[in-house]
């Protein structure tokens, strides 16, 4: 019998997903946030004696990056490390060729640890990082994106992008897509974990003289226990 609105049954969907890759975020407890500045103070005494920059290692289009160090792996041990075995071990299957590339299935490290001065009209051009994971930690956000959004160079574009952190990949598709963060002094403290290839970019802010401070690195498997 054909179906009538009289006698029409309902018709429930159901549906799903592909499997995917998620970012984790957590605003960082104060203490760790302090030992951080700390690790930054020390940085900048170590660059007033060498005037060595990190800047060569990275894609940022930026004035100073300094490299960090992570006295007694406090950090990775402490932050990163716990969140990094969760992380790998729920989506396994994404990350099966970098355990076998390195033969290492327990043993991660943090591999390059920087931190970053933008200054305004600075800028990190679409890039991704080595390793397994990556990270980024604001620190200090001088500028409000409705405030940046607001400048005549954003006001009258369908893509209002100043000051913003971007990650950008192909969808189901093969789509561009483009997932923007707008930044402001409520990111301060927070951390974003993220795959090291997802492309990503920081796009430049305007009008203020203050510093954009952040901090970055890179986790990875230790292949040295297996390839001395």
């Amino acid at each position: 019998m054909p179906m009538t609105e009289d006698n029409e049954d309902k018709i429930t969907w159901e549906y799903w997903t592909f499997p995917n890759i998620p970012i984790y975020q957590t605003k960082l407890p104060q203490n760790v946030v302090d030992v951080l500045w700390g690790y930054i103070d020390k940085a900048k005494d170590v660059y007033k004696k060498t005037n060595v920059r990190f800047n060569g290692d990275l894609a940022g289009n930026i004035n100073t990056s300094l490299h960090l160090e992570d006295e007694d792996t406090w950090f990775m041990r402490m932050v990163l490390a716990p969140l990094a075995e969760e992380y790998l071990n729920r989506q396994d299957a994404f990350f099966q060729q970098a355990r076998t590339m390195t033969h290492s299935y327990n043993s991660l490290r943090l591999h390059k640890f920087w931190v970053n001065f933008q200054n305004k009209h600075e800028f990190n051009p679409i890039h991704n990082h080595g390793g397994v994971l990556s990270f980024v930690i604001w620190m200090k956000i001088p500028t409000h994106y409705s405030e940046q959004h607001a400048l005549p160079l954003s006001a009258n574009s369908n893509c209002k992008a100043a000051s913003n952190f971007c990650f950008t990949y192909s969808d189901v598709l093969g789509a561009h897509q483009d997932y923007h963060i707008n930044m402001s002094d409520v990111q301060e403290g927070w951390i974003l974990v993220f795959p090291s290839q997802l492309r990503h970019m920081v796009y430049p802010f305007y009008e203020c003289d203050d510093e954009r401070v952040s901090i970055s690195g890179n986790i990875c498997y230790d292949s040295k226990l297996y390839n001395p």
